[in-house]
């Protein structure tokens, strides 16, 4: 088993804020899950005299909402640059063990981290013009304020005008706060895409890329199994999946 090296940023957050177009409105909670290997997993070695131009791993690290999440390894055994499209995994239900070439089986693409960067990026960009707006606004009713009552009437003057000054701060600090919270939150989901995820990738002869995926599954599956495809000739692993709750 190989060890996984994970940010301090919380999956469980980053799955619930960006996966998968998760519902606001879903109130039940999914189905827990025990899923492990129906056979051993191959490794990178083999004792066959032909060398396959890829050798895959992959490895189930836990369910995380309606997401499986899994550990990817591909290591590029040929002479040349090898393309590792991470959104072409998937996996797929196996309806009969001993027919696990069904063409209508049910397939569940992972999650494409491009798209998830994609998504953040545009929350970054929005979460910056809400500041300056919030920003713009606070400033102009503070000033709106501190000038009406310099005009006004009314009597202690000078505290009104110091309320309003410190009413006008007191509100940037928070806005500050909660601004520089969020976009703290947005860059670390974006790295953790980025760096912890496997991306799309070209690999060198002789090395290896790896990363984590992310992919739907089906509820009612009993067995399922998760195709890496490379070289064209798709590597598969099966897998058990049993309800726990």
């Amino acid at each position: 088993m190989l060890n996984v090296k994970f940010t301090k940023i919380s999956i469980q957050l980053t799955t619930l804020l960006f996966l998968f177009g998760c519902s606001a409105t879903q109130v039940m909670q999914p189905p827990l899950f025990d899923v492990q290997p129906v056979e051993e997993q191959r490794g990178y070695y083999s004792e066959d005299e032909e060398i396959d131009c890829a050798s895959t791993y992959t490895e189930f690290i836990r369910q995380e909402g309606n997401l499986f999440l899994f550990y990817v390894e591909v290591k590029n055994n040929t002479e040349d640059t090898l393309a590792v499209y991470s959104a072409g995994i998937y996996l797929e239900v196996v309806e009969e063990f001993n027919d696990q070439n069904n063409q209508n089986a049910d397939r569940f693409f992972a999650v494409d981290p491009a798209h998830e960067i994609e998504l953040i990026d545009k929350q970054l960009n929005e979460e910056s013009n809400r500041h300056d707006n919030a920003t713009a606004l606070n400033i102009f009713f503070g000033v709106f304020g501190t000038v009406v009552d310099l005009v006004s009437d009314i009597e202690n003057k000078g505290e009104a005008v110091a309320n309003d000054i410190l009413w006008t701060g007191a509100n940037q600090v928070d806005e500050e706060i909660y601004h520089s919270d969020s976009k703290r939150y947005l860059e670390e989901s974006k790295n953790f895409w980025m760096n912890e995820m496997l991306n799309e990738s070209y690999v060198n002869p002789g090395d290896t890329v790896s990363g984590l995926v992310y992919l739907p599954y089906s509820y009612k599956a009993q067995i399922f199994k998760v195709v890496i495809p490379v070289c064209g000739f798709p590597d598969s692993y099966l897998f058990r999946q049993v309800q726990t709750n």
